[in-house]
């Protein structure tokens, strides 16, 4: 919302009633950062971790209002280099005279300052989440905080406790099973405040473990990024259902999504009225605020603090995500070791990489660059499909699924296709003019054994699409499933060259 300046006096930061344009999007330093970049090299403090000592802008590190360092590059396996920056005179711009300790942030004195604009700003986004509560409390089955143990959430569900009635939402945590440990502790820390509070507080996770999934599918890329859908917004819609009971429920979810973030959340509206997904309607309430209002109101507060920022990590949220990289992922590994040794083992064996070769591969990003399933070594192809003549022929070798159960979310005349049992597989014959003057039905015959040859039962198709809701009812892997207009939600719709292993 509004601009900032760095404040010498308490080591903080200043907002002030200006608009922003982009933002820097700072964040607090900690001594742990600072001991796992090597700052105990150049600088004395102390080694507490309740007051931070300067602010990180991206690869500059400030001190009361200079900066006194700048990272360069960094990867999983090596700290990024820190270079000191030297004055017009060519001194070596130090943080404190003559080696003297670094000073924490005076907390108290910054939020006094920033008082009156974050009153502003908080009240502003209160009556945000208060009006469209009232607007559409009467339409909707229920309304959640969508809930990761960020900041960004911390802070919103610190407003929505402001703005709402008690017992008028609950807070849903979706938990992928591949957060930070430091993420799983706050956790714990915000459902023993919520049940304190009186507030529902529930967790969501997919059937299938992270581990699972990635044999399955193959490690996520930032082209398959299916562990989105997999770990966090199906296993989502489906505790919604369960909670509220119904199949087809409509609801509201509190989203801390920032336009600062990126460029592609800077285009977001403050509301989603299921444009995109019918009944779900989402509401981005903090949507224009900047990081520098965020901590400050944290620290105005005295809000939890994941324990992973004070580590140095700038946003908390997966494990090995395929979406970071550089100095985040040294953070990350070092942080978190036994834990990403876990994914990387997996990567190596799914792509067949020696130990030799492995570590350059990481490097280079190899693996989180993957848009199909070639390069993975166990990668089977389960489903192919051949126009001859008069007849489309359908192969599928080991299904996972009955083909009758799919069948029934069609309507077909079984006249029009026969389907023989072979050697661990299934052929199908369909006629190729019954496909030619009836393309959409062609198109879902053929989801119908792409499913029949692939489906892991994920879930991912049960999250509720535009024209209707779909029911899955899991017991091995599904007794029955129907779905509208969501053929192809698992990535069916793929030529065969590119199928990932399902």
């Amino acid at each position: 919302m509004y601009s900032y300046t760095h404040d010498p006096e308490t080591g903080g930061l200043l907002l002030n009633f200006s608009p922003t344009g982009f933002s820097k999007e700072p964040r607090p330093v900690y001594a742990p950062e600072l001991d796992i970049l090597g700052f105990d090299k150049y600088w004395k403090y102390d080694k507490q971790t309740d007051l931070p000592y300067m602010w990180a802008e991206a690869n500059q590190y400030i001190y009361r209002g200079k900066v006194v360092a700048r990272l360069k590059g960094g990867n999983l396996y090596t700290a990024p280099e820190i270079n000191i920056p030297k004055s017009d005179n060519g001194k070596v711009i130090r943080p404190e005279p003559r080696g003297k300790k670094l000073r924490p942030i005076n907390i108290e004195a910054m939020t006094k300052a920033n008082r009156k604009v974050l009153q502003v700003v908080e009240q502003t986004t209160i009556k945000k989440i208060l009006n469209v509560y009232k607007k559409y409390k009467a339409k909707l089955d229920c309304f959640h905080v969508a809930f990761s143990g960020g900041k960004d959430s911390l802070v919103l569900l610190d407003l929505v406790k402001k703005a709402l009635p008690k017992r008028s939402f609950l807070v849903l945590f979706g938990d992928t099973g591949m957060e930070f440990l430091d993420t799983y502790k706050i956790i714990r820390k915000v459902k023993e405040q919520c049940i304190q509070e009186d507030i529902p507080f529930y967790s969501a996770e997919s059937r299938l473990s992270p581990e699972e999934s990635w044999n399955i599918f193959g490690p996520p890329s930032r082209v398959l990024r299916w562990c989105c859908s997999v770990h966090k917004s199906a296993p989502q819609t489906l505790k919604l259902r369960e909670i509220t009971g119904k199949e087809d429920y409509k609801g509201l979810a509190f989203v801390g999504v920032r336009g600062h973030e990126s460029n592609v959340r800077s285009h977001y509206k403050y509301l989603n009225t299921g444009e995109k997904t019918k009944g779900q309607y989402s509401h981005n309430s903090i949507l224009e605020w900047t990081s520098a209002e965020v901590w400050l109101y944290i620290f105005a507060h005295s809000l939890l603090v994941n324990e992973a920022y004070k580590k140095g990590s700038a946003r908390v949220g997966c494990l090995c995500c395929p979406m970071g990289g550089g100095k985040s992922r040294f953070i990350e590994y070092t942080n978190y070791k036994e834990e990403v040794d876990k994914y990387l083992e997996i990567i190596k064996t799914a792509y067949g990489k020696e130990d030799s070769d492995f570590e350059d591969f990481i490097l280079k990003d190899g693996w989180s660059a993957r848009k199909n399933g070639r390069d993975l070594i166990k990668n089977k192809l389960k489903y192919t499909d051949t126009l001859k003549s008069q007849f489309l022929t359908i192969n599928i070798s080991n299904q996972l699924s009955n083909w009758k159960e799919w069948m029934q979310t069609i309507v077909i005349d079984s006249n029009q296709y026969k389907v023989e049992p072979k050697r661990a597989g299934l052929s199908v014959e369909i006629k190729a003019d019954y496909l030619k003057n009836n393309p959409l039905l062609g198109k879902y015959f053929k989801h119908v054994f792409h499913k029949t040859a692939c489906c892991q039962a994920c879930g991912v198709c049960v999250k509720p699409p535009l024209f209707g809701p779909v029911v899955m009812r899991v017991s091995v892997f599904h007794e029955r499933a129907s779905w509208q207009d969501c053929m192809g939600a698992c990535g069916a719709e793929r030529s065969e060259a590119e199928q990932a292993p399902m």
